[in-house]
């Protein structure tokens, strides 16, 4: 009797791809922000931006604490230990750029002398004082960890699709909806 591969639960799957949409909605609200193309609705899309990066970063909170009771499905045996070691660095790396960005960007927020609305709903208290210097290098800490957080994301997904296209293994549909895996059909 064949047994199916390892799966990831179906809250980590949820998770996984929730933060993957968020991250995109924020990038795409600063770019949309940062174009001049929507004039004198700036401040609400910087709004909404800074929004989505703190429930990303609760989000991936609540992500941690619920792998710590999951099962995480191993990597297949015949990877290479040192591309194992690879995977965990960059998705561990992935993990702490998701908590630490949005937690820079309110700092970077705060010392610019602005506070961050929650969905325009709540302002957030600010986290450190005004401070224009702190501001300027916090700014270029946000976008830097921006870049760094979309190439590891970029890394995690190309090796996705090699396990799933070169590899023809499991490792990618471990984290797909059962509906969506011939395989579990």
């Amino acid at each position: 009797m064949n047994t199916p591969p390892p799966r990831y639960d179906p809250v980590m799957q949820a998770v996984h791809w929730a933060t993957l949409l968020l991250v995109a909605a924020t990038f795409a609200a600063i770019w949309i922000a940062d174009s001049g193309w929507v004039g004198s609705y700036v401040r609400p899309i910087v709004q909404i931006h800074r929004s989505l990066g703190l429930t990303i970063c609760a989000l991936t909170i609540l992500r941690l604490g619920w792998r710590l009771r999951s099962r995480v499905p191993e990597l297949p045996a015949d990877v290479p230990k040192i591309q194992k070691m690879a995977a965990r660095a960059n998705e561990g790396l992935i993990y702490l750029l998701l908590i630490a960005q949005p937690l820079v960007g309110l700092a970077y927020t705060n010392a610019y002398g602005l506070r961050a609305n929650l969905f325009l709903l709540a302002q957030l208290p600010p986290i450190i004082e005004k401070d224009r210097e702190t501001a300027a290098l916090l700014g270029d800490v946000h976008r830097l960890v921006g870049y760094i957080l979309l190439a590891a994301i970029g890394l995690h997904a190309a090796a996705a699709l090699f396990h799933h296209f070169i590899r023809r293994d499991a490792v990618l549909t471990a984290m797909l909806p059962a509906r969506f895996c011939r395989s579990q059909r």
